[in-house]
């Protein structure tokens, strides 16, 4: 071998030694991004907004990476209430069209879909028979659809677009698992905040407020009103003869009444009113804006009348009803305590002839 041909051979071996290098810097640079991604999504989990916010500050955040070969454009669904369907909390760049076709897409539908039960990442390099939504006008394209996971269970899917023939490489498919990861800790998260916030401040029962967050909510209703100088009243509820029905027919029955009573006066209330279960079954109520105790009084006799029908349950009919006691900010107190108290008194005079609302009347 001549001197000409052994430098030949010696430079393509350094040719190939130095694209290896090459290589091997590139992709120690695409796990460092990796790594400084995973760090800022542990950042927005620990950011005191709201879980779709938080979804759509990851989504640009993958978006915005250099070496990812994306069309920026995506989004993310969340599994709704149903758990058989996605919900699409967030996006970018995606036409009015296409919003509207998948806003909400269920499971098997169409790829995102199709990945939400399959719980295994979707790649396709084109438009496919496998993409159910085609709206008018959409353009060549690839995708990457990764499920959300955890314990088993689909969490939602991260939808990211590609161009048209991408192929994807292995550093793309681990930083989607280790993104998909990060994502499903944080909704996790979210959801034992939810159940740890109805626990601490709604009734397990009927879902209405407890006693702690109606004291809440009273208190700021008096600092409002109070600004405005606006009159509104409470209204201490108590079911009649719950507790007979209670006694002879078991707790499931009680607990029905007590469901069924709340959706009624939920119906017969205006949405600007609060309800909430203090125990047992007394309920309280927030009047907002009335324009006298007259008003207020009309309404505490509507609750009567509805809570006063039949109670179809298991195939009996029962009957119960309900007294009410009522007092008026600023006319009876300014203070939450004072106002609910006023309102028991109100109620205990109620009680002593059952099926009456009763306004507080300060004693001589």
């Amino acid at each position: 071998m001549n001197e000409l041909s052994q430098l030949k051979e010696r430079v393509a071996h350094l040719s190939d030694q130095v694209k290896t290098y090459e290589e091997s810097m590139t992709e120690l640079r695409q796990r460092s991004d990796i790594q400084d991604s995973l760090n800022e999504i542990l950042n927005i989990s620990l950011m005191h907004i709201s879980l779709h916010e938080q979804m759509n500050k990851i989504l640009m955040l993958v978006l915005t990476i250099p070496w990812l070969a994306l069309d920026k454009k995506g989004g993310v669904f969340l599994t709704d209430d149903t758990g058989s369907g996605l919900e699409m909390v967030t996006h970018h760049n995606l036409g009015e069209s296409l919003l509207k076709l998948c806003s909400h897409i269920q499971f098997g539908q169409c790829l995102c879909g199709r990945a939400a039960v399959s719980q295994d990442l979707i790649f396709k390099t084109c438009l496919d028979h496998e993409h159910d939504i085609m709206p008018e006008g959409i353009t060549e394209h690839g995708h990457y659809n990764m499920p959300i996971l955890s314990k088993g269970n689909t969490l939602g899917v991260l939808n990211l677009y590609v161009k048209h023939g991408h192929v994807q490489s292995k550093v793309e498919i681990d930083f989607l698992h280790a993104t998909a990861k990060a994502m499903a800790g944080i909704i996790e998260r979210k959801k034992i905040e939810e159940k740890l916030h109805r626990l601490s401040y709604l009734d397990d029962l009927t879902g209405i407020p407890n006693r702690r967050q109606f004291m809440k909510n009273l208190d700021e209703v008096i600092v409002d009103s109070g600004d405005k100088k606006n009159m509104f009243a409470v209204l201490f509820v108590d079911l009649d003869r719950f507790k007979s029905i209670n006694d002879t027919f078991g707790h499931e029955f009680g607990d029905e009444i007590l469901v069924q009573a709340t959706l009624r006066m939920q119906e017969s209330l205006r949405e600007t009113d609060v309800i909430a279960r203090l125990g047992g079954d007394e309920f309280v109520v927030i009047l907002e804006l009335i324009s006298s105790p007259v008003m207020a009084m009309q309404i505490a006799t509507k609750l009567i009348e509805a809570l006063s029908d039949d109670y179809r349950i298991k195939s009996k009919s029962l009957s119960i009803g309900a007294s009410i006691g009522v007092s008026i900010f600023p006319v009876h107190a300014e203070q939450s305590e004072a106002l609910l108290k006023k309102a028991d008194m109100a109620l205990y005079e109620a009680k002593e002839d059952r099926g009456k609302a009763i306004l507080y009347v300060e004693s001589e």
